[in-house]
């Protein structure tokens, strides 16, 4: 527990005025400017990936259809510094996060974050602005920035535009490059090139390219993936069915009952064995990122095929379209997602985000996910309604040797990301198992099971006949 508390200290950024966020670029934020695409470099020995749902190998930890991720592993030489050069992307979100080490095991944090650094907090160059900031112009061609890849445990006072590795012993430090809603034709990186590295080894020689990476050892393959031991999750899954378990009954209806994460451990004991603590610490395994907290439900298809899920999507800015300026000063969150997901093998189904997601007059959104077979009539965007499909490999335990899917499986994954000061319902406020309502009221969803009649009976209007 002193390793885990020492490796986990995630203190505030050094304090910086949004003018210097900003920059110093003589662009109104408010002036139009063209969209700046420069020649993306998506080669680079420094990173592996992307890792998303389209390729069958990275589809894992649980990734977002709404985001691409790239990781680096790498030993920094002894008394060498590494700089990562690059440009802020078009797009809605960009972070960089470093991970704990480990062996796997149900009471381990394996691939936790250990320290993060998002857009925002970044100081960008001289004579570059920063588009994440309130206010600012967010298709400037002048949008560079660097960041310093520190070796060691997160320090109490961090400085500025740092991120430490957290790495233990002779482990490599592994971070994660993510990029959240990359605005549209701007391609899957934002339209920039990935960040480049720089290492200055201890005699003032200065390496990039091949030369750099060389020099860091870094990885080539895709990070190893992290999954419950194949025999304890037989024994958990063999103990109980986490949707049965989580289920509402009310006269006829039935629903799923929705759970702020916490940990690995606490949700594996909690949801399949019913033991649940009253004050888990709060700390999500498979490279999860510091920046999202997430509320999951467990769902089965024996119980009724189709699963409707409603609620209401706090504010966001909007950034998907392109445009000219970051308005984040009405936002509740930074990012809204919800996703299918096979619990045992991590794999994601599909998702929808935010803009994606039809918004009824009063604020609220109606989803559907069953599998395509089983697919409403009415669970169409022309009805207002959203659809995610549903895995037909359940839990996914069928990727293991001699094990086979609960084919009936689903997991609904909710993010809520960067919470604004004063949003007190996000998932982030939440402390304690049972908690949930009290603390996010209209912003906790819904998850209620039907028939594909019973759905389709409720016409085109599906959300006003509910």
């Amino acid at each position: 527990m002193l390793r885990l508390k020492k490796t986990l200290q995630y203190a505030a950024l050094v304090a910086l005025g949004s003018s210097a966020l900003i920059g110093c670029s003589s662009e109104s934020s408010n002036s139009k400017t063209d969209h700046y695409t420069p020649i993306v470099n998506s080669e680079s020995c420094f990173w592996v990936g992307p890792y998303s749902k389209d390729k069958v190998e990275t589809n894992f930890a649980y990734p977002d259809d709404g985001a691409r991720y790239w990781h680096a592993g790498y030993n920094i030489p002894a008394g060498a510094t590494l700089k990562l050069n690059g440009q802020f992307p078009h797009a809605r979100y960009m972070s960089l996060n470093s991970y704990l080490g480990g062996e796997l095991g149900i009471d381990t944090y394996y691939a936790a974050p250990a320290h993060a650094i998002a857009d925002a907090a970044m100081v960008p160059n001289t004579g570059s602005i920063n588009p994440f900031v309130d206010g600012a112009a967010r298709n400037s061609e002048h949008r560079d920035y660097q960041v310093t890849l520190a070796a060691g445990n997160t320090p109490e006072t961090v400085p500025a535009n740092t991120l430490y590795g957290n790495a233990q012993g002779d482990d490599k430090t592994v971070i994660i490059y993510r990029i959240y809603v990359a605005d549209t034709d701007q391609g899957i990186q934002g339209g920039v090139a990935l960040p480049e590295a720089e290492l200055t080894l201890e005699n003032g020689e200065v390496l990039t390219g091949d030369a750099a990476c060389d020099a860091l050892n870094v990885d080539t393959d895709i990070v190893e993936t992290p999954f419950i031991p194949d025999a304890t999750y037989q024994f958990l899954r063999g103990a109980g069915n986490p949707a049965v378990n989580n289920l509402i009954e009310d006269g006829n209806k039935k629903n799923a009952r929705w759970k702020a994460a916490y940990n690995a451990k606490e949700a594996n004991q909690c949801n399949f064995l019913g033991n649940c603590t009253p004050n888990p610490v709060r700390l999500m395994a498979y490279y999860a990122n510091l920046d999202n907290q997430y509320l999951a439900a467990f769902i089965d298809r024996e119980i009724k095929p189709i699963v409707v899920i409603r609620g209401k999507i706090p504010n966001v800015p909007a950034t998907l379209n392109g445009e000219l300026t970051f308005d984040d000063a009405n936002s509740q969150l930074r990012y809204w997602s919800i996703c299918q997901n096979e619990y045992f093998s991590q794999k994601v189904t599909e998702c929808l985000y935010d803009e994606q997601i039809h918004i009824q007059p009063d604020g609220k959104f109606l989803i559907v996910t069953s599998l395509l077979e089983d697919k409403p009539g009415n669970a169409t965007s022309e009805c207002g309604n959203g659809f995610i499909e549903w895995s037909k490999d359940g839990d996914g335990f069928g990727i293991r040797d001699r094990r086979e899917n609960h084919s009936g499986d689903g997991m609904l994954l909710v993010r809520n990301m960067l919470p604004s000061a004063g949003f007190n319902q996000a998932v982030q406020n939440t402390s304690t198992p049972g908690d949930e309502a009290g603390i996010m009221g209209e912003f906790l969803p819904t998850a209620e099971y039907f028939t594909k009649a019973e759905f389709e009976a409720l016409g085109c209007d599906a959300y006003n006949s509910l």
